[in-house]
């Protein structure tokens, strides 16, 4: 791949928006779909095992850091379609409860749904992505073609391909909701095309989760909308965001179900209510690893932190959530490398 692209033992510290983790073996930036195919294909070749990662969010890697080779994807190219009037069927997203009341009480006073509104009445467009595009450039950069669609993901980091992978949510619409094909490579090193009912889209995954492919590319069904409308609710949803700290993973577990929220009697079915009001856990700190006092599902490195300092907080959380509600809280964050600990 070019001995000055392959890095050795790089600190993935680097390489991820928590700014914890231990070095890769081997790092490589893969800045297009076919770089990111030849790379994963030749480590294969040589039994070196692979991982991928883009953005750097969602992901806790772990201090010891991780064995092989480690594809940081991060680049590509948009492809813009006009759709026709009969030119393509109708696209009919599954129904994906995305787990979002909003909330009045304690830090997370923010809610979307005032924000919300039907872009169906305006014209349909496809856009093709490359996996490795960040998705708030790509929102950008459609707004300039007057392309809406994305705005319901502002502030969101990371890439469209992570995106796709853990079904993003952004107040009540996910991710799968404008997804029409996917590319993948699968674990053998073919390329295939499938569409989006075939992904397994759930809340905050997919079939990715288990099925070991990557994605290569994503074919959105988006709209030549109103992209002054579109850039205000953009511009709003990242200020009522702005409680979201930067300096994290993203939220360290899952909301909890409607169901559960109406058996519980909570106002919201935010995982951060329960640790900021119901385990009282604000401040609560290991080594540089802390709960945020702006948003209690997320984990902040306050400087210094670890992987072991996260999962201390981490596990705490879960221990106290078991003993005082009963309930057994779902991981959002994906762990890389060797956890013995």
């Amino acid at each position: 791949m070019g001995s000055e692209r392959v890095k050795l033992d790089e600190p993935l510290s680097s390489h991820t928006t928590l700014r914890i983790g231990g070095p890769a073996d081997l790092f490589y930036e893969a800045h297009n779909s076919g770089e990111l195919i030849k790379a994963v294909r030749l480590a294969r070749s040589f039994e070196v095992p692979v991982t991928i990662i883009g953005g750097g969010s969602n992901v806790l890697v772990s201090d010891v850091g991780v064995r092989g080779l480690v594809v940081k994807n991060c680049g590509g190219e948009m492809e813009i379609r006009e759709r026709s009037l009969f030119g393509f069927k109708k696209h009919k997203a599954l129904p994906i409860d995305p787990r979002w009341v909003g909330s009045e009480e304690g830090t997370m006073r923010y809610d979307f749904s005032d924000l919300d509104y039907d872009e169906s009445e305006y014209p349909d467009v496809e856009v093709a992505i490359d996996s490795g595009v960040s998705l708030q450039a790509a929102m950008f950069n459609l707004f300039e073609h007057d392309i809406t669609g994305l705005q319901w993901y502002a502030r969101i980091p990371g890439t469209v391909g992570g995106a796709v992978f853990n079904n993003i949510h952004g107040g009540n619409h996910v991710f799968s909701e404008i997804v029409k094909d996917v590319v993948l490579l699968t674990k053998h090193g073919d390329v295939i095309k499938i569409p989006a009912k075939s992904m397994r889209f759930e809340y905050d995954t997919s079939r990715i989760h288990q099925s070991g492919e990557i994605v290569l590319e994503v074919v959105l069904n988006l709209k030549k909308g109103n992209v002054e409308k579109a850039r205000a609710v953009a511009d709003e949803w990242r200020r009522r965001k702005s409680s979201q700290p930067f300096n994290s993973a993203g939220c360290v577990f899952k909301n909890i179900s409607e169901k559960d929220r109406e058996i519980l009697g909570y106002p919201t079915t935010a995982t951060g209510y329960i640790v900021e009001h119901i385990l009282n856990m604000t401040g609560y700190k290991v080594g540089g690893a802390m709960i945020s006092p702006n948003h209690h599902n997320f984990i902040v490195n306050t400087g210094g932190a670890t992987a072991k300092d996260y999962l201390a907080v981490r596990d705490e959380i879960v221990k106290r959530a078991k003993e005082t509600i009963g309930m057994e809280l779902e991981d959002e964050i994906i762990r890389m490398g060797e956890f013995n600990y």
